[in-house]
């Protein structure tokens, strides 16, 4: 069964919040549905997000996870909020900001991601991401740093897991030419691509510097597809993120990427780009 087209990104977080509690907590769906007097295909239909939310139903699912205050009222002022479209987030540390981008990723059967100023979050090596954090946030304490790193590592998962989505990378060839990190960074992210690339559901495209402005300048962006749910753009500047759920939004972005493709190199003369320039000791 199709997935409900008018839900909204609120209303699927919370959905998938309630299955991970209900999960935690070590019931079934039969077993909650005895206990809340409810039919186990409507809790089917609330955990999937194939039915609008009740607050009071949600309220109740809370109670019997027994979830903590701090953590209901949130999901509840979600609930309240559900019919509003789309959804930013600022919060004051990436991961938080990234676990909104980490659940939908997880439920994605394609990803499309174009980065013009560094490699996709999904395909970067740990010390890369490690000098992409310390440039943009200098003043990160080294703790914070260990988390943010293990937080993108443990992000990158979902591609090799069984299940995992068809992922489209396109990238502005100056992000692979500018020096980040230390002498060899550089290189063995370069490295690092190309051993991504010869998986089965990676696909990278690079746009060359030689066709200089192009629609890709306007900034990045990544589209989510979901088997049954309508398609996501996220959008992610300094600490906010925006997640963009109307049509034409969508649509917009889809018209951006092929603009965007319209100019880049196919995938075989990605590859040569890419090797050539690891060989050249880009540091």
């Amino acid at each position: 069964m199709a997935g409900n087209p008018h839900t909204s990104i609120r209303s699927r977080q919370v959905a998938a919040q309630l299955r991970t509690l209900r999960e935690k907590a070590g019931l079934s769906g039969a077993e909650v549905a005895k206990r809340m007097d409810m039919s186990p295909s409507k809790i089917s239909r609330i955990e999937t997000g194939n039915s609008g939310l009740q607050i009071e139903d949600v309220a109740s699912l809370l109670g019997l996870y027994q979830v903590p205050a701090a953590t209901r009222d949130e999901l509840l002022d979600l609930v309240r909020r559900s019919e509003e479209r789309g959804w930013w987030t600022r919060q004051p540390g990436l991961p938080q900001l990234w676990r909104s981008l980490i659940d939908f990723e997880a439920k994605a059967t394609r990803v499309q991601n174009y980065e013009a100023l560094f490699v996709p979050g999904l395909l970067q090596t740990a010390e890369y991401a490690r000098a992409i954090i310390q440039g943009v946030e200098p003043t990160v304490s080294d703790a914070e740093l260990d988390n943010l790193v293990a937080a993108r590592m443990a992000r990158q998962a979902v591609l090799t897991r069984a299940s995992a989505p068809q992922f489209f990378g396109v990238i502005d060839e100056g992000a692979l030419r500018r020096p980040v990190g230390e002498p060899g960074v550089m290189r063995r992210q370069l490295a690092h691509l190309l051993s991504a690339a010869e998986q089965p559901h990676v696909t990278l495209r690079v746009v060359p510097l030689a066709v200089g402005a192009h629609a890709g300048l306007r900034g990045p962006f990544v589209i989510l597809e979901f088997a049954e749910e309508p398609a996501l753009v996220h959008v992610e500047n300094h600490c906010t993120g925006l997640f963009l759920e109307e049509e034409a939004d969508v649509a917009a972005y889809r018209v951006a990427l092929g603009t965007i493709l319209a100019a880049a190199l196919a995938p075989p003369a990605t590859i040569e780009l890419i090797a050539a320039l690891a060989a050249e000791g880009t540091s």
